[in-house]
């Protein structure tokens, strides 16, 4: 039983941090007890007469399960069940079991979670599953700090956001009845033409994301290089050499390239007109999930989950507002002139949040984007409370400076260009002037201006080119992607979400289907897309699933019931799975040979095994570590039952002999870095091996 004396109001928060943050903003004294249950931190504050008991969560308390526990498919039911029975990892159950102790005592809930769906659906669980109630009070905030924690408090809504619980909830159901399914379907087909086991996993949103990489590799793979060629020339004008631009940037044949450059063999052109025109530009717009996620890459080569994990311990440090938000708005209630005063209290800042303050314009350049839930990620201008790591500053510079960036003065740049005639043919010299630097000196280093400042000639007077030639080319393929633009091809395509699409870039990773930070599919990703593209192309086309967002977002928005939502998805996945069925053998059989081709493709064979004496150790890299090693073929085929496995060099090249150690009878192998050869046996406690190290002494 708790030991906290009854009524009381209990807060639901979402993480420990966030409870903390909220328990000192709510209680009036900013000190409120701390109590130890089970290991975990409640805190109990006094507001008015009323007491508050906030605990928090750890993320999602609750999974979804199937009923039914046999393996197989369609899995149509399932419930939702604490996540420490589906996940032996997940630490959850004390915090279960506090949530289970603090009702009893409970006579009012407020709902405190992150405003988002997950938060909707986090906060919702908990009071349905452990407290019994279908409602409560509900704070919407987007920073953690005390002045938007206390107004939550205050503006509380008095029931749950139905919209966002509901799509929320649905999400969660659509992407665990296709991922169950699919993913039992395709190792099931597997298993039963090959008798081997082996989890192929796909889901709505992996399927398209991973169709993407593979097309583009496939388009790369047929990619065949056009020539072209281009007119280069230099010019120069008061002793300064100057690059002057051809009319066509692209000339498609070589004859028509040679004959200009014999026509314009005098080098010698007039000038015929010169314009000087004033360009603005404006700051670029305050960030949102995916404008961030795509700096921090381009200038840190973080990548999107990383650069999300960083964001979510700077709001929950209260130094930025919620970071999964699509908006690019920043309305005036948010205080601007307020923050700015405290980022002019910190050292970096200072003298350009000063600087801004002093011209009394508060209102910020914005972009298009909105978001129902959230403003754009902006600073809050509280300093941290202790030091931050390398990491945590780099993306909380990014953010304070493009947020400082918004409330500048319009860049101003006179761009200047020459016109020159050379028998008829035209050519450009282009220059540029900074007039006025503006918001940009308050976003560098992540983004500067150039200037080439060309000097004054006048109309019809001589110009000398140093040169005028022409060049062969060859068209280029397409560059693969890289997470940042996999994300924004993502968002392009309306497939996933802010919040999950890094989450589904790291599984493509995690479950072995791309690698590289040039991103390439691996042999399994290709045959997993393969067997797809022949068989299922639903699988990993966007269309289904942008047609699952579109449905999420009416169910959102109040336009559709949940309730038949999923009876329908339910019915249409039934029906997809019995065509799957039907193709059962010929996808096993497919899926069977694709993998055998990508095995065989990526595995150096050293020999047969000694111990076994059926497979054949083989070097092997290992997706989660990266790290290599010689193991007995079992390592795939589970069939043989056999576990030897032996250390490699982590670098250098490796080749079999097809020799064996006179000492062990085990393979000798090639191994080779830079100038340096050396033979050696595969065991590490071959007689030789430890002869060398005595010779070494």
């Amino acid at each position: 039983m708790s030991t906290i004396e009854s009524p009381y109001v209990l807060g639901i928060a979402e993480k420990p941090q966030a409870a903390r943050r909220l328990a000192r903003a709510l209680d009036e004294k900013s000190k409120p007890q701390l109590k130890k249950m089970r290991g975990v931190s409640v805190f109990i504050c006094q507001r008015g007469n009323k007491k508050i008991v906030i605990a928090p969560a750890i993320g999602h308390l609750f999974s979804i399960s199937p009923i039914s526990k046999t393996w197989n498919y369609p899995v149509l039911d399932y419930e939702w069940v604490p996540s420490y029975i589906v996940d032996k990892n997940a630490r959850t159950k004390n915090f279960i079991d506090i949530f289970k102790i603090l009702a009893k005592g409970a006579d009012e809930v407020i709902i405190m979670t992150d405003y988002d769906r997950e938060g909707e659906v986090i906060g919702y669980l908990i009071l349905k599953l452990l407290l019994g109630k279908e409602q409560a009070e509900r704070m919407k905030f987007s920073t953690l700090t005390r002045r938007d924690i206390i107004s939550a408090y205050d503006k509380r809504e008095k029931e749950l956001d139905v919209g966002f619980l509901n799509s929320g909830l649905l999400r969660h159901y659509v992407d665990w009845l296709y991922g169950i399914n699919y993913s039992r379907a395709l190792s099931l087909s597997l298993r039963r033409v090959s008798g081997r086991f082996k989890t192929i996993s796909i889901g709505r949103v992996q399927g398209p994301t991973l169709g993407s990489v593979v097309n583009l590799e496939e388009e790369l793979n047929l990619f065949v290089p056009i020539p072209f060629w281009t007119i280069e020339s230099e010019v120069t004008i008061e002793n300064k050499r100057f690059k002057a631009y051809y009319e066509k940037a692209r000339i498609e044949t070589q004859k028509q390239a040679i004959h200009i450059e014999q026509e314009c063999e005098s080098l010698v052109g007039y000038v015929f007109n010169v314009s000087n025109e004033e360009k603005n530009m404006f700051p670029f717009p305050p960030f949102n999930l995916g404008d961030l996620q795509r700096e921090s890459y381009k200038h840190f080569r973080f990548s999107p989950s990383k650069t999300l994990e960083i964001a979510e311990k700077l709001y929950l440090s209260a130094m930025i507002s919620y970071p999964r938000t699509d908006s690019q708005k920043l309305p005036m209630s948010l205080g601007h002139k307020t923050i700015l005063k405290k980022l002019s209290e910190q050292i970096e800042y200072g003298s350009f949040a000063t600087e801004i303050i002093s011209r009394k314009k508060f209102k910020p350049r914005e972009g298009r984007k909105s978001d129902a839930a959230h403003p754009a990620i902006h600073p809050t201008g509280n300093k941290p409370a202790k030091n931050l790591i390398a990491n945590e500053r780099k993306i909380y510079d990014l953010i304070v400076k493009r947020y400082l960036s918004i409330f500048g003065e319009k860049a101003i740049i006179l761009k200047k260009v020459i016109e020159i005639k050379i028998n008829n043919h035209k050519f450009e010299v282009r220059g540029s002037q900074i007039l006025s630097e503006g918001w940009v000196k308050y976003y560098k280093p992540y983004f500067s201006l150039e200037e080439s400042i060309v000097p004054n000639v006048e109309l019809n007077s001589k110009i000398s080119f140093d040169f005028v030639m022409s060049k062969e080319h060859f068209s280029t393929p397409p560059r693969r992607f890289n997470e940042s633009t996999l994300l924004n091809k993502m968002e392009e395509e309306k497939i996933g979400t802010k919040a999950t699409r890094a989450g589904i870039i790291k599984t493509l990773f995690d479950r072995g289907y791309v690698q590289g930070h040039v991103i390439q599919p691996t042999p399994l990703g290709f045959a997993v897309v393969d067997v797809l593209q022949d068989h299922y192309p639903v699988l990993i086309r966007a269309e289904m699933t942008r047609e699952l967002e579109n449905i999420m977002e009416s169910v959102q928005n109040k336009k559709m019931e949940i309730e038949e939502v999923v009876l329908s998805i339910k019915k249409e996945l039934k029906s997809l799975l019995t065509q799957f069925h039907k193709k059962e053998n010929e996808i096993g059989l497919s899926l069977y040979q694709n993998l055998q081709q990508s095995e065989e493709s990526k595995i150096i064979v050293i020999g047969k095994c000694h111990q076994c004496k059926v497979g054949e150790l083989r070097i092997i890299k290992s997706r989660k570590t990266g790290k290599r090693f010689i193991a007995c073929s079992s390592y795939f085929d589970k069939s043989i039952k056999c576990n030897v496995t032996f250390p490699i060099p982590a670098t250098g090249t490796i080749k079999p002999t097809n020799k064996l150690c006179k000492h062990d009878n085990l393979p000798i192998i090639e191994w080779q870095k830079g100038r340096k050869k050396q033979f050696m046996c595969v065991s590490p406690d071959c007689p030789s091996k430890k002869k060398g190290k005595t010779d070494e002494k």
